[in-house]
């Protein structure tokens, strides 16, 4: 392959290509756009493989890295389109037929392989995509300690211990966390034992209340009180959850590396939580899951961030940088390829082991499984519908596509509750966005 640092800006104006309406999956072409101290690239992959960054700087000898991705300003990979050198994927110079992604969410133009090498423009090619397979997330979880242990015995001289926490070199849990657990397990608890859990760690108190008084719920008049906010506005299973939630994230720290152009881990979290449980108000009482454990299901949807980035640091160094550049995965593949398996697998396998209920381990380790037809099914289908709907606003890692028709019917909602569920969370975003300030404090 020829350097890349011998190439100049492009020379001309790009060719003009026809559309190409619904092309086959397997023609459609991406853009990436990469950079470094030394300037930027369009680099051209196939939608249907991962990019894999170190092979790029390999290939171009530079420390590139992809622009952080917008929801609302697609990529365009027609070569020349940016006025910058064009690297292309050598699998597609010797395509019949490509379809090239457009500046227009779902338009493509229609192109052949040898348009890729235009010898007008800075171009080149080389070989860095990998092709990736069927949705990685194993469906049966009887084999899930085992796949952890491997993935333990390949970046670590641990091996599988009796408790999962002490292998990973897990924190012990908050006391607050400690004791929510118990009494959740216990069926003689009241009001009382869960205000003076909270009462005792005034940070989960003070985010309790600030958001009981946001304008997520308007209340009048505002909560004066931790029992005020759980009686009268919050509700009892999602007061329990919140502050479950908040103690368990203290448990951890935040990565150092972080994907660029996605939420913080906590802005995603209370997203994700608010959205979950607003979605399930607007089911049909029969079907309705509990609301608390919605809100604790939402808010460690993710919560494998910080579990993954606590025990391989730098493995998850590399798994942000592939993020960035494939942006059109879920983060499954982009684990699979990494780690050999997926964080759902790892993080519900310690959160069962912390003992929280069975409906927050189930939906997080299944979510990305549309045929899972389990005991706890409605909870991993409304936590996929949430993360797809928040997606087309850039507020989760999903890639943007609109939710499933048939998942929205199933779960007993309409598009009209969807949009409705949206207006509230952007009415409240300011509200949002304090609590996740707070939590991540």
């Amino acid at each position: 392959m020829a350097a890349f640092d011998q190439a100049t800006s492009a020379a001309s104006t790009p060719r003009q290509f026809k559309p190409y309406p619904n092309p086959p999956a397997a023609e459609r072409v991406r853009a990436v756009i990469m950079a470094d101290e030394r300037g930027e690239m369009q680099v051209l992959a196939p939608e249907s493989g991962l990019l894999d960054v170190a092979a790029v700087r390999q290939a171009t000898g530079r420390a590139l890295r992809a622009h952080p991705y917008q929801v609302a300003e697609p990529t365009s990979a027609v070569p020349g389109v940016y006025g910058l050198p064009v690297l292309v994927e050598e699998s597609l110079v010797t395509a019949g037929k490509l379809a090239l992604a457009s500046f227009e969410p779902g338009s493509f133009l229609q192109a052949r392989g040898t348009d890729l090498l235009d010898p007008e423009l800075a171009m080149t090619s080389g070989r860095f995509t990998q092709s990736i397979g069927t949705e990685p997330t194993p469906e049966d979880r009887a084999d899930d300690l085992d796949r952890i242990g491997v993935t333990l015995s390949r970046f670590t001289a641990e091996r599988l211990q009796a408790r999962l926490d002490q292998t990973l070199h897990i924190p012990p849990l908050p006391e607050a966390a400690r004791r929510i657990i118990e009494l959740q397990n216990n069926p003689n608890f009241d009001l009382a034992d869960l205000v003076r859990i909270i009462e005792t760690d005034p940070s989960i108190a003070a985010r309790i209340m600030g958001w009981a008084n946001s304008a997520f719920y308007s209340p009048n008049p505002p909560a004066a009180t931790i029992d005020d906010a759980v009686m009268r506005i919050l509700g009892f299973d999602t007061v329990m959850s919140m502050a479950l939630g908040m103690a368990l994230g203290q448990t951890l720290r935040m990565p150092e590396h972080h994907v660029r152009g996605l939420p913080t881990f906590w802005l995603e979290a209370v997203f994700t939580a608010a959205a979950m449980e607003s979605l399930a108000r607007h089911m049909p009482r029969p079907e309705r899951p509990s609301s608390g454990l919605c809100y604790l299901t939402g808010l460690l949807a993710n919560f494998g961030t910080l579990v993954v980035g606590h025990v391989f640091p730098h493995q998850y160094a590399s798994i942000c940088s592939l993020q960035e550049a494939n942006r059109h995965l879920p983060h499954t593949y982009i684990d699979q390829y990494v780690l050999q398996m997926p964080r759902e697998v790892l993080t519900s396998a310690l959160l069962e082991c912390w003992s929280l209920p069975e409906a927050v381990t189930d939906a997080i380790r299944f979510q990305y499984i549309p045929d899972y037809r389990g005991a706890n099914a409605s909870y991993a289908r409304l936590l996929r519908l949430t993360r797809q709907l928040l997606g087309t606003q850039g507020l989760t890692d999903q890639p943007p596509e609109l939710p499933d028709a048939e998942e929205v019917a199933a779960l007993g909602l309409t598009q009209e509750a969807l949009s409705e569920v949206l207006k509230q969370l952007n009415e409240s975003s300011t509200q949002l966005d304090d609590l996740a300030g707070n939590l991540s404090r």
